[in-house]
């Protein structure tokens, strides 16, 4: 089977957007398009297409396509389209770093760091977890340092960033 060169280039080191034309010569856009979610890259596609109708373009939201626009295409409703694209990049770039930076984390201080997001205050954790608040100190010390941040507002942030969906 001939594959687009796209297809065949490691692209996961520069992150983008994409804008595909529904109907491209080997490929369609959208098999493309379900070709780079097989892969794990989940970069925000605009579909465009001169032969759109419903049905294509409920397949292609269906599959994730971030917006589906047909030719003749209004430079502003693109330029609109493109900003959007890179908000949601910028969201899932986040949602990655985060997703890495808790599995970072151990079983016990994942736990805590729970508890602390749910507003526990360090002796309540020591309690419910049955160890002094000498042991909660060093693992809010480890997760501080694994994270980057003693911020229990970033911490929440972190959380919530790499378990919300784009």
């Amino acid at each position: 089977m001939i594959r687009p060169r796209f297809l065949r280039m490691s692209i996961r080191k520069r992150p983008g957007c994409i804008l595909a034309d529904l109907r491209m010569p080997l490929i369609s856009g959208l098999q493309m398009h379900e070709r780079l979610l097989e892969r794990g890259i989940r970069w925000p596609t605009i579909m465009i297409t001169g032969h759109g109708d419903v049905n294509a373009c409920r397949r292609a939201f269906k599959a994730g396509i971030l917006d589906f626009l047909t030719k003749p295409i209004d430079e502003q409703v693109l330029l609109d389209a493109i900003h959007s694209a890179y908000r949601t990049l910028e969201r899932v770039l986040e949602k990655e770093e985060s997703m890495q930076l808790l599995r970072g984390l151990t079983e016990r201080e994942r736990e805590v760091l729970d508890m602390v997001c749910r507003g526990w205050a360090t002796k309540e954790i020591a309690v419910a977890l049955n160890v002094s608040a000498r042991t909660i100190d060093a693992h809010r010390a480890n997760i501080a340092e694994k994270l980057g941040t003693s911020s229990v507002a970033d911490f929440v942030k972190l959380t919530s960033a790499g378990t919300e969906v784009p």
